[in-house]
């Protein structure tokens, strides 16, 4: 028995990544370090405890939250027609947008999308690894190493 598949990428995305974690992790180790080293005084310390707090609420807060992607149909380009179902503060929203570059690297990939509907504007994201299945991030790999900056 053959198995056919899609020449469509439809993909769900899991909102919470392992990889995405570790780097925050990583990333926030490092600046403990160097705080450390940098011997400040006791309200310096509590400044930059505060301020990163409040920057890294805002950033949970208010940043879209990618959940599935959805490519155009056959007839369409490859940079027309997305269809992208995101988690907002407002609960979860179907956009429709357009494919502008897409970057692949060993544990990550960069996705930049053009916003079309519910309203104009850009859209950057990054799916790692762990967020999508071992075929679907096969064939997101093969999405990017065909358009090379240019999607259409």
């Amino acid at each position: 028995m053959t198995l056919v598949t899609s020449l469509r990428i439809d993909t769900a995305i899991t909102p919470a990544s392992y990889l995405r974690t570790l780097l925050y992790v990583s990333l926030t180790s490092v600046m403990m370090i160097l705080a450390w080293f940098a011997s400040l005084t006791l309200w310096q310390y509590l400044l930059i405890l505060i301020v990163s707090a409040a920057v890294a609420s805002y950033l949970i807060i208010s940043r879209p939250i990618l959940l599935h992607i959805s490519q155009p149909s056959l007839s369409q380009r490859v940079d027309k027609e997305w269809q992208l179902l995101i988690r907002t503060g407002r609960g979860d929203e179907l956009w429709q947008a357009e494919l502008v570059d897409i970057n692949c690297y060993q544990w990550a990939m960069s996705v930049e999308f053009n916003i079309v509907e519910p309203y104009q504007r850009t859209f950057s994201t990054t799916i790692f690894r762990d967020q999508v299945n071992h075929e679907q991030w096969r064939q997101l790999n093969i999405l990017a190493n065909i358009s090379k900056g240019d999607i259409s």
